[in-house]
């Protein structure tokens, strides 16, 4: 399935789909307006069917615009695989909290 970001209220996004190297991309996926609630904004990941390391990339682009922007970006729900590649590859503290 095509992945697509939710608004499900203000600052708590549901990430759902697929987001893999075998699934195009929406090119807007890359760059959404994510609008933060009392300083952060969650993005829940119960939602998606696969993932790898596409996904991860996605996420860390979107924490970089979220620190730029001056909120933080909280991940919830992560799949088992993808929690595993967020601590192997050292970014838990830019993708905190839930993970």
């Amino acid at each position: 399935m095509t992945p697509r970001l939710v608004l499900r209220e203000p600052g708590y996004y549901r990430l759902e789909g697929t987001v893999d190297f075998g699934t195009p991309m929406p090119p807007a996926l890359w760059s959404p307006d994510i609008v933060p609630a009392n300083g952060r904004a969650t993005i829940e990941l119960g939602g998606l069917e696969r993932a790898d390391s596409v996904a991860l990339a996605l996420l860390v682009e979107w924490g970089r615009r979220a620190r730029a922007a001056g909120f933080r970006l909280v991940i919830a729900d992560a799949p088992d695989r993808l929690r595993a590649l967020i601590r192997v590859t050292g970014l838990e503290a830019l993708l905190a909290e839930g993970v």
